[in-house]
């Protein structure tokens, strides 16, 4: 029965939202000129195309794929389902660019005047802006506030309407069904990682995520959300609560049939305004009243929502790795902490963003790795680090059907063979050295226990060491995020490692691959140099300064009390 609600309920709302959505102000897009042409050949159409079919020159090479103008589907917008986006909107896009995409901000490159002239042209490419030149904006002023409660509320629903299925267990975008999911074109799409809030394209705020919900993501897997995305559309929360108690009991009493078939006949009731909304029927006060109580219920569930996603994420993006946030590797006196151990949650992370290697061949123009989050601690003799990184799926030695080689997930950490004397002294070249080689830990998922350590003088020109030090390594797959625990000596006997010293800065540098995104050989994600040091090893002075400063306030205070009563005598 439950089903049958859903169904109807789908077919009905596109219709029905007008009520209580408001109408957008006057489209603010100049007519379309031959500048706006121009302006979009120049900058556009290399991955737009001419016609704004979304098959430019580049297309090819990205994911996601360039919009196609002439579907009228679009992404982000601040209309309901089924509109076309406002000019603001599309001025705001191209503006601002698209976050974790190849689409840039051309808030620099394009006067404010260039950019709503191609607001303008763009929308030549779709007929449906002539004929709905007032969309209806979403309505934003049942707002609920960001609060504990909310967030709570918002959890559960997180897990009841599926999302688990493609954004994984805590947002990161690992659920079962990502691997598999496609745009209205076929092209491979990806979720979001709702823990990395700073690459959401329609922006992190609440409102924005609010949108999202309310007018879905157009072309995209992301539906918007419909009375028939929430459980018992047409009951208040106390009485969908309620019902949920009946429905889970084995036997029901007279007067819980009476009251289970009451609720029943209300949904019934708000299916039925629905059809009508659809038929074109003109409602009565109290219908119209009686459906927008109905339609209340499914915005207030989508704020709790968007509150917890919300959560998910840091206010910003962190901080990069210079400066005071380079990576400080804490000393400690006794033996250094092992992978999930409590130690590793009092130090901060330090942040190393990664991009898409475009140097050589093959290049990486898709990257889907982000970043990589580095912790560490030492001792007198040896030194751990944790590194860890979000990754959408789990793969371990996957053969590529194209080319056959061999796809996997990996990181390597990359130093010099010998630590650059002074800040301005040469470095190796940051892909992996040249005439100064470099010093690596490579790890790979299918042996998550085992660090192999390279010496390479260029990205193709790597070779395993002959002899291998002694490193500890474990790492860990759980909820889209890798962890890798290394721990080595801070001197090996070997002339190609890396030895460590406190108060010594040493350049750092990173490479991973996704293997489910296709990366291999070159095909990666990497960082330029950084730095990391050993913190200066504390002073034993700090624990006999405040004893002996007690001491010597206590001696002060008996000495001048006796100096007093002296003195009085």
């Amino acid at each position: 029965m439950i089903r049958r609600y859903q169904n109807t309920i789908f077919l009905t709302l596109l219709l029905a939202l007008a009520s209580v959505f408001s109408v957008a102000d006057a489209q603010n897009a100049p007519e379309a000129s031959e500048e706006g042409k121009r302006v979009y050949e120049k900058s556009c159409a290399h991955c737009h195309g001419t016609e704004g079919r979304g098959d430019g020159s580049a297309a090819e090479n990205l994911l996601p794929r360039p919009r196609d103008f002439t579907r009228g589907l679009y992404k982000i917008r601040s209309t309901e389902t089924g509109q076309v986006p406002t000019d603001q909107d599309l001025f705001d896009i191209i503006t601002e660019g698209m976050p974790g995409t190849s689409m840039p901000g051309w808030d620099t490159s394009l006067s404010a005047n260039e950019r709503w002239e191609v607001v303008a042209y763009i929308k030549t490419f779709y007929d449906g802006f002539k004929e709905n030149t007032a969309p209806r904006q979403i309505d934003l002023s049942g707002k609920i506030a960001y609060a504990e409660q909310s967030i709570e509320t918002g959890k559960a629903l997180y897990t009841e309407l599926g999302c688990v299925e493609c954004h994984g267990n805590v947002g990161r975008g690992d659920g079962t069904s990502a691997p598999t999911l496609t745009d209205e074109w076929g092209f491979q799409t990806w979720p979001a990682n709702l823990a990395q809030g700073w690459t959401f394209r329609g922006g992190s705020e609440t409102e924005d995520i609010f949108k999202r919900f309310i007018g879905g993501i157009a072309g995209s897997p992301m539906p918007a959300f419909e009375g028939d995305s929430f459980l018992h559309f047409g009951l208040t929360s106390e009485e969908s609560k309620r019902l949920t108690e009946l429905e889970n009991k084995d036997e029901m009493t007279e007067a819980e049939d009476e009251e289970s078939a009451a609720f029943y006949e209300k949904m019934d009731a708000a299916v039925d305004i629905a059809l009508r909304i659809t038929e074109g029927e003109t409602l009565n006060a109290a219908d119209r009243q009686s459906f927008n109580n109905a339609m209340k219920v499914v915005y207030e569930k989508s704020w709790h929502l968007a509150n917890y996603v919300k959560s998910l994420s840091p206010e910003k993006r962190p901080e990069p790795a210079i400066g005071n946030n380079a990576l400080r590797s804490q000393y400690i006196g006794g033996e250094l902490p092992t992978l999930g151990d409590a130690a590793w949650e009092t130090l901060k992370a330090s942040y190393f963003p990664l991009v898409g290697q475009v140097i050589l061949e093959p290049r990486q123009f898709n990257p889907t790795i982000d970043s990589v989050n580095v912790k560490s601690f030492y001792n007198d003799n040896e030194v751990a680090f944790l590194f860890t990184w979000d990754d959408r799926t789990h793969t371990t030695a996957s053969e590529d059907e194209e080319t056959g080689k061999m796809l996997e997930d990996a990181v390597a950490i990359q130093f010099p063979v010998k630590v650059p004397q002074g800040p301005t002294a040469p470095k190796p070249y940051f892909l992996w050295g040249g005439r100064l080689p470099v010093y690596l830990w490579y790890w790979k998922a299918s042996a998550p226990e085992q660090v192999t350590e390279l010496t390479a003088k260029g990205i193709s020109n790597a070779e395993v060491q002959a002899v291998q030090s002694d490193l500890q390594a474990e790492g860990t797959y759980t909820d889209g995020q890798y962890n890798l625990w290394v721990k080595r000596a801070l001197k090996t006997d070997d002339k190609k490692d890396l030895q460590l010293e406190p108060e010594v800065f040493v350049p750092i540098a990173f490479s991973a691959w996704d293997g489910a995104n296709g990366d291999v050989e070159a095909k990666r994600v990497i960082s330029s140099w950084y730095t990391f040091v050993l913190e200066p090893v504390p002073s034993s002075r700090r624990f006999i300064y405040p004893p002996l400063v007690a001491l010597l306030s206590v001696g002060a205070l008996f000495g001048l009390r006796g100096f007093a009563r002296r003195r009085n005598s």
